[in-house]
């Protein structure tokens, strides 16, 4: 299961490059959360999931929440990452889609990746890693695909492999094999 979980990671990774790469570079500002500022909120330890009227009316997108902390697409990433720690694998490259660089913080159960926009490092990508951390909906890698529709309808995006849903400027993607998830993916929508 672990190899199938680390395959699909790297799927999505190699997507999200390919995709980087492919755009043409354009002058625009990240989109931030309502407010025009976007934070980092401290939730309780060990939040269970709630109701989608609930996230809704805490958040126009989707989210990741993670040890105690919520972490929004296109917010300012330096706030989030000293909040999680400093037991993380780093990887970066030059980035091909912005200046400066892309940077990869790889915890014990997600994978928090960032870009740079005006020489602050922003929220690019958020992929849960593994069945110990759910969606703020409930959904864990391991689930049914049929649970994911139970829970977030059948309006999303179908793709050959899994099926993705937009929120504000947030994508939440599964991706589906054997009608389990074996991979999530929160993708911030820039520009």
């Amino acid at each position: 299961m672990k190899r199938k979980i680390l395959a699909a990671v790297l799927a999505a990774s190699m997507c999200m490059g390919m995709a980087a790469c492919a755009k043409e570079e354009e002058d625009t500002a990240p989109v931030v959360i309502s407010g025009g500022e976007a934070v980092a909120t401290t939730v309780a330890e060990g939040d269970e999931a709630v109701s989608e009227a609930e996230v809704s009316s805490s958040s126009d997108a989707y989210y990741v929440r993670y040890n105690g902390m919520e972490i929004h697409m296109n917010q300012p990433s330096d706030e989030v990452i000293s909040a999680l720690g400093d037991d993380y694998s780093y990887f970066e490259a030059p980035s091909c889609a912005y200046e400066g660089m892309d940077r990869i913080y790889t915890y014990s159960s997600i994978a928090v990746y960032c870009y740079t926009m005006d020489g602050v490092d922003y929220i690019s990508s958020v992929q849960l890693r593994d069945d110990t951390v759910a969606t703020v909906e409930g959904i864990r890698v391991g689930d049914s695909s049929d649970s994911v529709y139970a829970t977030y309808g059948e309006d999303g995006v179908q793709g050959t492999s899994g099926v993705e849903f937009f929120k504000g400027d947030s994508i939440l993607a599964f991706v589906f094999e054997g009608g389990n998830v074996i991979g999530i993916t929160y993708t911030a929508i820039v520009g």
